[in-house]
């Protein structure tokens, strides 16, 4: 059988009763819908970005970090769960819960409440909402994709917007639309009904097979291996991990001297990335093929930092979902999840 053969229509039908791939297939739109929604955010000089959140809605501030460290933007600090002591004179300060509910993003939103923070909270409802209209906060509510691992785009691109509107992204507000236009693109070369010999997402897939994934990503792109790492759990109902230059220079390579044979190291690579840490990741995949271990390598696309970053997670996330087509799962359903939120 064909490799595309694997992972026709028919079949991703058949294990997937919720089509979750047709939300995955709508992401370039639904990301072009929020970025046209009017953003208010207290008027300040803002020095650096405090994001609070937990699980899949950090991956948007995950993501905004990176692409501001590439780009030379303000500071972008990602807080998941507990919170240090702040100075927060000049800092802008995101709370964003996709479902609005998350305990620990509530226990960091009280925290925030007691300072004299300048706070927008982003969910689609909820506990947060309600906090926010209670408190006087600026609110942005945002749509919610059936369950929101698969509301990235409202996230992301709702927190760009509220950056934006901060004045936070002068000289890089460019990286906007091609990042929408780099989504569009990838979404037809990695939907499902374009072939695996065409289908990045696939390939990896594919490649992966059952083996656990050891994913490593640049000092740039830790938040796309965090999110695939993330998704595949979710998804796919898999084991796998993450690590990211330049520490896998210095310490996880040694360990491929004495791994077993059901790990696949995955790259992710990027033309942005610092020139340093690609000839450090290029001598890593070779002595891994010396080895007889060949790394599955995902290259990003598009021009600017956030296109390429959003293109590799946009890649990888489908990736997931199709490897739960190829284990026979069905990606929607959390219970394991469900039954540990029930027994806090």
């Amino acid at each position: 059988m064909m490799a595309e053969d694997t992972l026709t229509l028919n079949r991703i039908r058949g294990s997937d009763p919720k089509k979750v791939y047709e939300l995955y297939e709508s992401w370039p739109a639904r990301a072009e819908e929020t970025l046209r929604r009017k953003v208010e955010v207290p008027a300040k000089k803002y020095q650096r970005v405090a994001y609070l959140a937990v699980g899949g809605s950090a991956t948007a501030g995950d993501i905004i970090s990176d692409w501001l460290l590439s780009s030379s933007g303000v500071e972008v600090s990602v807080f998941r769960g507990a919170l240090p002591k702040l100075d927060f004179e000049d800092t802008l300060v995101i709370i964003c819960s996709t479902s609005g509910d998350t305990v620990e993003t509530l226990r960091m939103a009280e925290m925030v409440r007691r300072h004299r923070a300048q706070v927008v909270t982003i969910s689609h409802n909820g506990r947060l909402k309600e906090m926010a209209e209670k408190e006087g906060l600026a609110h942005v509510e945002i749509d919610l994709a059936k369950a929101p691992r698969y509301s990235l785009p409202y996230s992301l691109f709702t927190s760009i917007s509220v950056l934006r509107a901060a004045s936070l992204l002068s000289g890089i507000e460019w990286e906007i639309d091609d990042a929408i236009s780099t989504m569009k693109s990838v979404g037809k070369k990695i939907a499902v009904a374009s072939p695996a010999s065409e289908n990045a997402a696939k390939q990896v897939a594919l490649r992966m097979g059952a083996a656990e994934p050891c994913i490593y990503a640049s000092s740039v792109t830790k938040s796309v291996a965090r999110r695939f790492k993330n998704s595949l759990n979710e998804n796919a109902k898999m084991h796998a991990r993450f690590d990211s230059a330049p520490d896998i220079f210095h310490n996880e390579v040694e360990a491929w001297e004495g791994s077993g044979t059901n790990q696949q190291p995955i790259t992710l690579r990027r033309s942005k990335d610092p020139p340093f840490e690609t000839r450090a990741m290029e001598a890593f995949e070779k002595i891994l093929r010396s080895r007889g271990i060949e790394p599955i390598r995902t290259d990003a696309t598009g021009e600017t930092n956030l296109a390429q970053l959003v293109s590799l997670c946009y890649t990888l996330d489908f990736a997931s979902y199709y490897s739960a087509i190829l284990k026979g799962v069905e990606p929607f359903e959390i219970p394991l999840i469900d039954q540990l939120k029930k027994s806090r």
